[in-house]
Order: C-alpha cells, then sequence, then structure tokens
C-alpha cells in the first residue's frame, strides 16, 4: 500500500475487518484462486476509471482515493471490496445480500430485499446459533468446487461514512443451504424448484449490484451480470435453497437445524 493516507486507511479497514494490510500490499487471496494480491495506492485526488482494473502476474493495481472525508474513506473501501468480490465472481462466486449465519459449523444465508427481517431473523437466533453478518455475504468457490460464505460488511452504511460494526471476512464457512425470506404468519421451509431458485439468486446477488458496477461502463456492467447469471445457475445445482416463511414470533431456525440435519445425514 502506498500515498500519504495509507495509514489512515490501513486503520479504517482493520477496523471493520478484523484484517490486517501490509504495507506494500493488500493480501486478498480469497478473492481469486490465481489473484494472490491487491496493491493499492492512496492519491490525494481521484483517479477513476470506468473499469475494473485487470489482473497481471497475480497481482491487481488499485489507486484509491481521497480518504480525507467519512464518505470519502466509505466510498474508497467499497472500491477495494468491489475489486475483491469481482475476483471471487470470476471464480465462481456471489456477492449477495443476505445475512449469514452459522450452526454447528454450517453457514446458512438468509437472503431477501431491504425490510425483509434479515438482521431481525439474525438477531433473534439462540445461543446455539452464531450472526456472522447481517446484511451481506461473499460465496466463494474453492478449486474443489465446494462453496463457502464469508462475512460482507454493511456496504450500504459504510459508504454513507457510518464504520459501526465490525465483519470477520477472513472467516469462511462451508455453505449448507440459502434460505429466501418471507414473512407471514406461519413459519415453513420449503423447496424451490431450479428455475425458481436460479431466479431469486439472480435477484439477491442483483440487489448487491449498485455497489458492484457503480460508475463502469455499460459493456463492462453486461459482462459482470453475464457472468452473475452463470454463476447463479451453477450454485443452484450445488446448494439447496428455499423459501424459508418466517412469522414475527415464530421458531423459524427449527425449520432450518431441521433440514440441515437431514441433509448431513
Amino acid at each position: 500500500m502506498e500515498g500519504l493516507d495509507s495509514a489512515l486507511f490501513q486503520n479504517a479497514f482493520s477496523s471493520l475487518t478484523g484484517a490486517g494490510l501490509r504495507t506494500e500490499t493488500t493480501d486478498v487471496s480469497l478473492a481469486s484462486c490465481n489473484t494472490r494480491e491487491v496493491v493499492v495506492r492512496i492519491l490525494p485526488r481521484g483517479n477513476y476509471r470506468r473499469e475494473l482494473p485487470k489482473e497481471q502476474d497475480g497481482k491487481i493495481r488499485l489507486d484509491l482515493g481521497p480518504v480525507s472525508s467519512p464518505r470519502g474513506m466509505g466510498l474508497q473501501l467499497l472500491r477495494l471490496a468491489r475489486v475483491v468480490a469481482h475476483g471471487c465472481e470470476q471464480n465462481g462466486g456471489l456477492w449477495v445480500h443476505g445475512a449469514l449465519v452459522e450452526w454447528q459449523g454450517e453457514g446458512v444465508i438468509l437472503a431477501g430485499p431491504g425490510g425483509v427481517g434479515k438482521s431481525t431473523a439474525a438477531g433473534r437466533l439462540p445461543l446455539s446459533w452464531h450472526a456472522l453478518s447481517d446484511d451481506m455475504c461473499l460465496i466463494a468457490k474453492s478449486v474443489s468446487g465446494e462453496y463457502q460464505a464469508h462475512p460482507w460488511p454493511t456496504f450500504s452504511r459504510i459508504r454513507l461514512g457510518d464504520f459501526s460494526g465490525k465483519w470477520d471476512v477472513q472467516r469462511a464457512v462451508s455453505l449448507r443451504m440459502i434460505c429466501m425470506l418471507f414473512q407471514h404468519e406461519t413459519d415453513r421451509l420449503k423447496p424451490l424448484s431450479f428455475h425458481q431458485a436460479v431466479s431469486e439468486l439472480v435477484d439477491v446477488s442483483g440487489q448487491t449490484g449498485v455497489y458492484l458496477t457503480a460508475e463502469l461502463d455499460q459493456e463492462v456492467v453486461r459482462e459482470v451480470n453475464v457472468t452473475r447469471f452463470h454463476n447463479a445457475v451453477e450454485m443452484a445445482r450445488e446448494v439447496p435453497v428455499y423459501r424459508l416463511n418466517i412469522s414475527l414470533k415464530g421458531r423459524f431456525w427449527e425449520e432450518i437445524e431441521r433440514k440441515v440435519e437431514e441433509l448431513g445425514s
């Protein structure tokens, strides 16, 4: 990492993610099976490009800045996260709008649009569960084809200069299922058909599109969306996707626990 404000950026990044940055390069090995480093340079003025930076010799070089104001810092943190997420999606992953929760070492994503109750649902879980993020997560696909999910910061707040919260982005859990939340009078978990699952995955990944494709040329946006659709199709073949009806006072997590045990047997 280079530039006069690099220390300021490093402190903000570490505070939010619990991850450290090296002085010359940022290690983002989760981003891609091939990309090992993102080299970040902090500039006093913006140097915005309408395309995503290209990988060369296993490295991506990224110019950011300025970071002197809270909103400026939030925007540059988002741009770094966008590069990491794009690298992940180039290898079959997806950046999705959903809370990541864990039960007995198994990852479950509670997905859906804003206002459906992702944060509330994650906060209602009993002590046997762990809420790793309440709004966004990054799904990565390993070389062996397995899917793992990482908690991801709530960039809807960060881009506005709100740095409250902390997410352990280096932590990964095996992804057991994805649940699409719907408010209902009773709790019920219902499997989706393959085509329904693809449609829902495209939708919840599309809800992060404003962060991934902002400022990019339309041709770049089209390429990103084609990749995301392909990834959603492949993911729907491997990861079970359900509709989860969730009531205000029910024990919806018991529906998930039963299904996780069934899938593991």
